[in-house]
């Protein structure tokens, strides 16, 4: 989960949750200036389904400072299970969302030490190098795998990721998200709050120049718990809340 500050508490939003926010982005990507996704399904299903293997494993834990227990306090053996399984599970959406999803998960796991995950990596890799065989049979990812549209739609799975992580962090200073694919070569994404859960995008990815997002989470009534049994009695009588953030391009009025 990922823990969303209010001034008494947290809004758990739970991965899945957080994937729904990536969607939405990735919904909505390219313009004509940003290469858009394609096979555009494939890719919005390996948005919406990168994070499915944390469905069932986000039962309320708490971390050494007694807060709920988030996806990047979680202990680190527990990561390659989920990264396998959130691979596993966009399978049931084809070939080529679960070839971008295992993609996804090896850039997160490569961001570790190179000795903690490398049989992952190399399983992952494998795993990749027979899909490629697989799918470049079928005209429907030939192009794709043989361009650099491969690459697009990779980059907005991580860039769909990246972004809804922020948000759903509450993240107050400005971001810098390198390497997004521009008509002609690549750029830095910038991203700085200008408002509560508003944000202004330069180069602005998407389509149109506004595009509000929305997600739902448990509200937490404190950020701090004596135990897990106080932590899951809160989780149990928690209202579920919705949340909604705007993104903005440059020159786009904030109202």
């Amino acid at each position: 989960m990922i823990l969303h500050p209010q001034s008494q508490g947290f809004v758990a939003i739970l991965q899945s949750a957080h994937a729904f926010l990536a969607f939405q982005i990735a919904e909505h990507w390219g313009n004509r200036l940003t290469p858009r996704p394609a096979p555009r399904p494939e890719v919005l299903a390996a948005a919406l389904l990168h994070d499915a293997g944390w469905d069932g494993r986000e039962a309320p834990r708490l971390d050494a400072e007694r807060r709920p227990l988030a996806f990047d306090t979680i202990p680190e053996g527990e990561h390659e299970a989920i990264w396998a399984s959130s691979v596993e599970r966009t399978a049931v959406c084809g070939r080529y969302a679960r070839y971008l999803v295992s993609h996804h998960v090896s850039g997160l796991a490569a961001m570790g030490p190179d000795e903690r995950h490398r049989g992952f990596l190399a399983d992952q890799e494998a795993l990749r190098e027979r899909l490629r065989l697989e799918l470049g049979d079928d005209p429907r990812y030939r192009a794709a795998l043989g361009t650099g549209a491969d690459d697009v739609n990779r980059a907005v799975v991580r860039f769909a990721d990246a972004l809804a992580v922020h948000l759903a962090r509450g993240a107050e200073g400005d971001a810098l998200f390198p390497d997004l694919p521009r008509r002609g070569g690549s750029a830095p994404l910038a991203v700085r709050k200008v408002a509560e859960r508003t944000y202004r995008l330069r180069p602005w990815p998407l389509v149109g120049c506004r595009l509000d997002v929305t997600t739902e989470g448990v509200q937490l009534p404190a950020r701090e718990f004596l135990d897990e049994a106080s932590l899951r009695a809160a989780w149990e009588q928690a209202p579920t809340v919705r949340i909604t953030w705007t993104l903005l391009a440059p020159g786009a009025p904030a109202d």
